[in-house]
Parts: structure tokens; sequence; C-alpha cells
């Protein structure tokens, strides 16, 4: 289930670019807090706790106990921007949520099994198709992921949202016949009949080609061997 984690917030005065990059070079990343009875307040956060908030076996479903100032709220960090280099967060949003109210949310979705999977065990393919799975659920009963059961899957079989188990008090808001998992046959190098059709008359014609160099070069006991003298 997801776990709440500590975070201390500081208010900044505005959201100016210089503020944001000042702010950076000390280390922190600059956010904003709002929600049900909240009205918008920009924070910072120091950088480094944010990083250890957010890897926890809940990722970025962990509820952080959010403390501006002495008011504590509960909330979820998202609209995270990264840098698309060193993908450090550049600016987070904290929504508060309620305990009493279920938010949506994505969930992780691990497959389980595979290898004892006929079809895989007879040279086929496993293919994920959904990773997460959109759910609606308390904040505090958020599941740190699903699993789905793919050990009886052979060549052909499909599984899709309606076959992953979810815990009581999580509703899934994905289409039910949305596929999660494939199992195929593997992609063979097969070339197209046309294409072997092309490669025998181009052997063919390299063949007449040959023959006909052949039949062209002259031979041991040629015309020329009647030039004696009488």
């Amino acid at each position: 289930m997801s776990e709440q984690v500590s975070l201390a917030a500081r208010p900044r005065p505005g959201n100016g670019k210089g503020e944001a990059r000042s702010l950076r070079r000390e280390g922190r990343v600059p956010a904003v807090v709002y929600g049900t009875g909240v009205a918008p307040v920009p924070i910072s956060v120091n950088a480094r706790e944010l990083y250890h908030a957010l890897h926890t076996d809940a990722g970025a479903n962990a509820v952080v106990r959010l403390d501006v100032g002495g008011d504590v709220h509960l909330a979820l960090a998202r609209e995270l921007q990264r840098h698309p280099v060193r993908r450090d967060v550049l600016h987070v949003d904290f929504v508060t949520v309620s305990r009493n109210v279920k938010v949506s949310v994505e969930v992780p979705i691990h497959l389980v099994g595979a290898d004892d999977a006929p079809g895989v065990t007879e040279g086929g393919v496993l293919s994920q198709e959904l990773y997460a799975l959109p759910v609606e659920v308390l904040p505090l009963e958020v599941p740190d992921e699903v699993t789905l059961d793919v050990s009886a899957m052979t060549v052909g079989d499909t599984l899709r949202v309606s076959d992953v188990r979810v815990p009581d008090g999580v509703e899934v808001t994905a289409d039910p016949e949305t596929t999660v998992a494939t199992l195929v046959v593997p992609d063979l190098d097969v070339p197209e009949p046309h294409d072997a059709v092309e490669g025998a008359a181009g052997e063919q014609a390299a063949g007449a080609t040959a023959a006909d160099a052949d039949a062209d070069e002259p031979g041991d006991g040629g015309d020329g061997g009647d030039g004696g003298e009488s």
C-alpha cells in the first residue's frame, strides 16, 4: 500500500525564472501546492529529499505529508517537469488529497510466471502492451503494483485488463478489453514469394551467361593446327 513520506517545504515569494534558477543553485526545487480547499501556493522543497520521497516502493504514488510553514497537507506529486538530459526534477505540482476521497492514479503492472508459460518454452515471445493500470482508490490504499499471472499462456493467447486482479476497494477505470499481454510466434526472416522467384530467375540467368561464355572460348584442337608446310 502507498506509504506516507514527510517532506518539508518553504513558501517562496514568486514564480519567476530568475527565482527558480536561484533556488536550483541552492539545491531546491520550485513547486506549487494546490487542491480542494487550498489556494495555489508557490513553495520549494529540498531536491535530495524530494528524490527520496519519489523513490520509495510507491514511486510517484507515494502520499506526501507536505509541511508548509507548520501547515501539513496530504498530497500527491504530479506534473513533474524534468531536465531533458539529466532528468532531475525542475518543477513539481503537489495536489492535496483527502484520506476519505478516492484519487485517480496509475499503478504499475507486473507480469509473473513468464518462465513457466508453455508458449514461452515453445519459443513464443511474450509482449507486454500495457505497463500501468488506471484506477481510482483511496490515497492511503494505493497498491504499489498489481500483478498478472501469465504462467498458463500459450502461443496466440492474449490477456486483457479484465484478467488483472486488484485488491478490494480499487476500482479499475480502463477499458476491460484493453490488451495487457500477448504471446506470439517470433518474426522469422522469410523471403517474400516474389523475392524467391526473382532470385531463382537471377540464378538461371547467371548460369546461362556462364554457359555462353564457355561456348565462345576456342578449344585445344582449333583450326590453327593445320598451318604446317606441305
